[in-house]
């Protein structure tokens, strides 16, 4: 059997960070990405609104960031794909609503909820999969809370 191999190249070649405001902007140039919480409505699984702490960014071409700003701010900074790959970035996992994988992660996650709605424990496999799994189509919300993680 002859296998094929293929290189799959990455849509572009920087990942971009936007934000509305300047002085987070100035901020990240003199202290670096830190997370803030991000309020996530995660009821396309029948979960809650809960706050991930994250720093987000995006892999869009340069010719399609006008369209982006309009959303997520004016300012932005830039990053190589290989700076976001040896600093731990990971892209989103995008689920479908219609699928197994959904019906899957819907089921765990059924089993972990607390009383009060929310996971319990801050960095638990749970937390950090939902932290980066969206769904492919829909609404969402973002709201910021600013409220930065700093160690």
């Amino acid at each position: 059997m002859l296998i094929k191999e293929i290189k799959l190249l990455p849509k572009s070649h920087t990942l971009f960070h936007f934000t509305k405001n300047i002085e987070f902007l100035k901020d990240i140039l003199v202290n670096g990405f830190w997370p803030r919480y991000c309020i996530e409505d995660t009821g396309w699984y029948g979960g809650y609104r809960i706050a991930y702490p994250m720093v987000c960014f995006c892999d869009i071409p340069l010719s399609r960031v006008s369209d982006h700003v309009d959303f997520y701010g004016n300012y932005g900074i830039g990053v190589t794909r290989e700076w976001a790959q040896s600093n731990g970035l990971s892209p989103v996992m995008y689920i479908n609503q219609n699928t197994p994988v959904h019906s899957s992660l819907s089921m765990l996650l059924s089993g972990n909820r607390a009383g009060n709605g929310y996971y319990p424990l801050s960095n638990s496999d749970v937390n950090i999969l939902m932290a980066n799994i969206k769904p492919l189509q829909g609404q969402g919300k973002i709201m910021n809370v600013f409220c930065a993680m700093r160690g």
